[in-house]
């Protein structure tokens, strides 16, 4: 396993609440997951803060979250085939998914 931090971070309580419902409501995710993929792009990418400015990441990104919003409407315990969260935690290596 590899070694990891604890981040810990401080938002007004209405903030987050707002942030946890959306990733609950909307992606079936918890909070955790989203802000180590801002995370990740905010390492990998050019600019600051959450755009995505490669196309084909984007791409990836977008499939992530459609996938996910399917999901989330699902009863059961079949997973769909797609872009996993760990492909997105791994935006800046050379596994990509094929298009």
């Amino acid at each position: 396993m590899k070694e990891q931090r604890q981040l810990n971070i401080r938002v007004d309580a209405q903030l987050y609440d707002m942030a946890q419902r959306k990733c609950d409501d909307k992606f079936g995710i918890g909070l955790s997951s989203l802000i180590k993929v801002f995370l990740k792009s905010f390492v990998t990418q050019k600019g600051v803060g959450f755009y995505i400015g490669d196309d084909d990441l984007c791409d990836l990104f977008a499939k992530w979250l459609m996938k996910k919003r399917f999901e989330k409407g699902k009863k059961g315990g079949s997973h769909d085939y797609g872009p996993y969260l760990k492909d997105l935690y791994d935006l800046g290596s050379a596994k990509r998914l094929p298009r």
